[in-house]
């Protein structure tokens, strides 16, 4: 890993981010029957409150993830969010599902384009820019304001706050974070460094970690499924429920690790890697690995991958420092003085 990402991830662990979500589509659902349309094809029970965000995913019929979702009720419309499909084929695949429905989709991405803050103070630099009434804002809630709509996720361990923009006033609110940013060490982060920041946190990536015949069941997603609905895919799901045997568990190594090296305890495979990569915060070198059901577990050691001694991690890996940062008593100006615990654990 460059000593370029590894600065941008120091930046996202100890201050605060700025990066474009490109790689996000952004559609809009127009019409009354735009939550039906959600409704029929969310593995999970779409709550449809104003101003409030559902995380699920989008399935294939044999329950094998595409995208990583948020449903976001905007009013009478909804905004949908999603990692790991562009936006032609998100519309391509609500189509057959509109069918009978007063529902129109729109992508977004020429008019619109999405910023993504991250860090344990991006919350202080969103307060500057916009309100310090963004302070209270909850996890998975958005709101209004006159040069964006501000939502609150965030996929790194950190805040994160993603604010869609129109482009027309996309260069303004650039030098207006770029402006306020200054006190706050404001850095841009790139997506191999998000996509390391996800890694640590055990953070399902769309864009790597997916595979033939895997459902939510082995990725650790069933978190965002609500099982007796009907969705694509919700019969192969419930079938996998009896015969799944493998499952996704961070491991941990100071050699190096490889995609698609197998996982072995002994002279048994246990598994394989799906995705591995160098974490400069920690140091050593992290990987989600699928293997039977039996090794899913922290704390586990004596497994090698290609002959280098691997462990299983309880996630995440590290102490995010955001799990510890109070708005109403913190702030970068005085990080100095404050005590929190070391990002790395002991």
């Amino acid at each position: 890993m460059s000593d370029a990402i590894a600065a941008e991830l120091r930046a996202l662990r100890t201050s605060a981010t700025v990066a474009d979500a490109d790689h996000v589509a952004c559609i809009r659902i127009r019409g009354a029957g735009a939550q039906d349309l959600l409704d029929r094809v969310s593995p999970r029970t779409l709550f449809a409150r104003p101003g409030r965000m559902v995380h699920t995913l989008l399935l294939d019929d044999v329950a094998k993830p595409l995208a990583d979702v948020y449903l976001c009720c905007d009013e009478d419309d909804f905004l949908v969010f999603a990692d790991g499909m562009p936006a032609s084929a998100v519309i391509d695949y609500l189509a057959p599902h509109a069918r009978g429905l007063d529902a129109a989709c729109e992508d977004l991405a020429p008019t619109h384009a999405l910023l993504s803050l991250g860090g344990p103070y991006a919350w202080e630099v969103l307060a500057e820019l916009a309100t310090p009434d963004v302070i209270g804002l909850p996890y998975l809630n958005f709101f209004h304001e006159a040069r964006f709509v501000c939502f609150r996720g965030g996929k790194t361990g950190e805040y994160g706050y993603d604010l869609l923009i129109e482009r027309d006033r996309l260069d303004a609110v650039r030098d207006q974070l770029a402006t306020v940013g200054r006190q706050f060490d404001l850095a841009t982060i790139s997506l191999p460094a998000l996509d390391a920041a996800a890694l640590e946190n055990f953070f399902w990536n769309p864009r790597r970690d997916v595979r033939a015949g895997l459902t939510p069941i082995e990725l650790q997603l069933q978190w965002r499924v609500t099982y007796g609905r009907t969705f694509p895919g919700a019969g192969a799901l419930a079938r996998r429920r009896q015969e799944a045997s493998r499952r996704s568990v961070l491991i941990a190594s100071e050699g190096a690790l490889a995609d698609d090296a197998p996982v072995t305890a002994g002279d048994r495979t246990i598994g394989t890697i799906l995705s591995a990569g160098r974490s400069p915060t920690r140091g050593d070198w992290l990987a989600v690995a699928l293997v039977d059901r039996r090794y899913a577990h922290a704390g586990l050691v004596g497994l090698s991958s290609n002959g280098v001694p691997v462990r299983t991690l309880s996630a995440p890996s590290i102490d995010n420092r955001s799990l510890y940062i109070d708005p109403q008593r913190h702030s970068y100006a005085s990080r100095e003085t404050d005590r929190f615990p070391p990002l790395v654990r002991a």
